[in-house]
């Protein structure tokens, strides 16, 4: 029984005539991938412009009452370069004209951007012979713009029911009936999860520059195992933790009906990929840690109030002042007379003192210090805190490097370890904790 597949595009995958005939390629090669969501063409070098972003322009400028006529032409030429390199007859005057009017009417900056992927949608499709189906028939959005899930999923899979193969534009949906409603930026892996959910598909693939899922970064540890196969816990904590293959809402919207997520490097489609899924193959050979990962530069905040763990409703009045001037509190460890919270905020750095204040005259601590630049470390891996002497493997390994550790804190669910360290610390942590963890697991 074959399998069907929605596939979704970076904008890398559809830069210029080259990278989309590739792309064209790779779809013709499977005839499971039945349908396609693509984002705006990317950058086709390092200091070029994203399509989305020429489209802003043109919206910023219209709004000053500024010529946009330049970034207009150059939105244009963009599409003309990949009509031109595919072979196909497009009538772009068109569509630019039109984009052009609707500036002039009045239609929002959501509108505008979403043309980058509503044009490249129509032209692929046109390319692959396949039905364009917009969006905005697909995916809705509540008046307070929110997702309204249920009637997307009900829309997408009754539009789509009788739709052997289509091409569908991400990034944007309908909202209040008439007009357009963007996500945010990487919006498209979103689309692309809503109709795989809507068709129940048996795969859903991301096409992107993203490299595989390294089981350290290749730039502290030399040649890191590839992480083939990963939960969507185990790659949500490796978000949480700074690896950014994939938005967060991604995973949840697959990971409540367990539709697997590949994720494939545009550049190299011979590599598999790494495989996200519910739970991982009986047969896979790891005892304890997938990845290794960690950031620097947390400031970390102590506070010590005796009789802290008879005291009701202080998490609330301490982590209130943070919430009340949008500062996220990152990580959070206990004791039994004190506690500390980690952040990366630099919103804390304007507002310390003020900050500080108030949560003396909240709970009037004994001392409040605060430590800059920790290393936050995360082991991670399903299950390991059910693994017998994993503690005394990561306390060997560092401190074979006379490296101190300020703190350690493992999850409630057992998928993460988290220690912190001095910054100076830091890579030699990640070489120490990669070589007792994933290389020696064997001895755990």
């Amino acid at each position: 029984m074959s399998n069907l597949i929605v596939s979704k595009f970076g904008g890398c995958a559809l830069a210029n005539s080259e990278m989309v005939k590739k792309t064209i390629n790779l779809i013709n090669a499977n005839s499971n991938r039945k349908y396609i969501v693509v984002s705006s063409p990317g950058k086709r070098s390092k200091n070029d412009v994203r399509v989305t972003d020429l489209l802003y322009v043109c919206y910023l400028k219209y709004t000053k009452k500024e010529n946009f006529t330049d970034a207009l032409n150059e939105f244009k030429a963009r599409y003309s370069e990949i009509i031109s390199g595919l072979g196909i007859s497009f009538d772009l005057d068109s569509e630019i004209d039109s984009i052009k009017q609707k500036l002039f009417t009045g239609k929002s900056k959501d509108f505008i951007a979403s043309r980058g992927e509503y044009l490249m949608a129509k032209i692929l499709a046109k390319a692959l012979n396949r039905e364009f189906i917009d969006a905005t028939e697909l995916i809705f959005f509540n008046r307070d713009e929110s997702l309204d899930e249920e009637r997307t999923y009900e829309a997408a899979s009754k539009r789509l029911a009788g739709v052997d193969s289509a091409v569908i534009p991400g990034f944007y949906g309908n909202i209040a009936g008439t007009e357009i409603h963007t996500f945010p930026r990487g919006g498209s892996d979103v689309s692309g999860a809503l109709i795989a959910r809507a068709v129940n598909a048996d795969i859903c693939e991301k096409w992107s520059e993203t490299t595989e899922i390294f089981s350290a970064d290749p730039a502290i540890v030399k040649d890191p195992l590839i992480v083939r196969n990963v939960t969507y816990d185990e790659l949500r904590e490796l978000t949480c933790m700074g690896i950014r293959v994939i938005f967060e809402d991604v995973i949840l919207l697959l990971q409540k009906v367990g539709i697997p997520l590949l994720i494939r490097n545009i550049y190299n489609p011979d590599d598999p990929g790494t495989r996200v899924v519910a739970k991982l193959p009986e047969d896979l050979n790891r005892k304890v840690a997938a990845c290794i990962v960690g950031q620097r530069h947390y400031k970390a905040i102590k506070i010590e109030k005796f009789g802290l763990n008879r005291m009701h409703g202080i998490g609330e009045k301490v982590f209130g002042i943070f919430a009340k001037r949008g500062i996220s509190c990152e990580h959070y460890i206990s004791g039994i007379y004190n506690f500390a919270i980690f952040l990366k905020n630099m919103m804390f750095d304007l507002k310390r003192k003020e900050i500080i204040n108030e949560i003396r005259e909240a709970i009037h601590p004994e001392k409040i210090e605060i430590n800059k630049d920790v290393a936050l470390v995360a082991i991670i891996g399903e299950g390991m805190g059910t693994v017998k002497g994993i503690f005394a493997q990561i306390f060997n390994a560092i401190a074979a490097q006379d490296i101190k550790v300020h703190m350690i804190n493992q999850g409630a669910d057992n998928l993460n370890i988290i220690l912190g360290f001095n910054d100076e610390d830091f890579e030699n942590a990640i070489r120490a904790l990669y070589q007792a963890m994933i290389v020696d697991q064997d001895k755990i």
